[in-house]
Formats: structure tokens, sequence, C-alpha cells
């Protein structure tokens, strides 16, 4: 079909600079994930701190 024209169409350098730049953009991502975690899980820890303070200053 008309798919396979276009793929048979596209060169070999083509696919392959496509791909790289994928893998690129997946990597950016995953790194970001990263960043994003780290940032959540201090968030996360500050709160139970700030928790745990306020839970004591009750009592």
């Amino acid at each position: 079909g008309s798919l396979d024209d276009s793929i048979s169409a596209a060169s070999t350098s083509d696919v392959q600079d496509r791909l790289s730049a994928l893998e690129s953009r997946v990597q950016q991502q995953e790194d970001e994930m990263t960043v994003l975690k780290a940032a959540l899980a201090d968030v996360l820890r500050r709160l139970a701190i700030s928790e745990d303070h306020v839970a004591s200053v009750k009592k």
C-alpha cells in the first residue's frame, strides 16, 4: 500500500536520523522524570517533617 511506498521512499539515513532524534527525546524525558521524582520526594519528605512538627507541637 501507500504506507509501504512511503517507507521505501524514505532513505535509510533519514530513518536513522529520526530514530536518534526520538532516542534523545526519550532520554531527555527520562532525565526530567528523574529530576521531578527527586523534587517530589524532597517535597514529600519536607511535608512529613512539618506534619511531625505540628503533631509534636499540638501535644
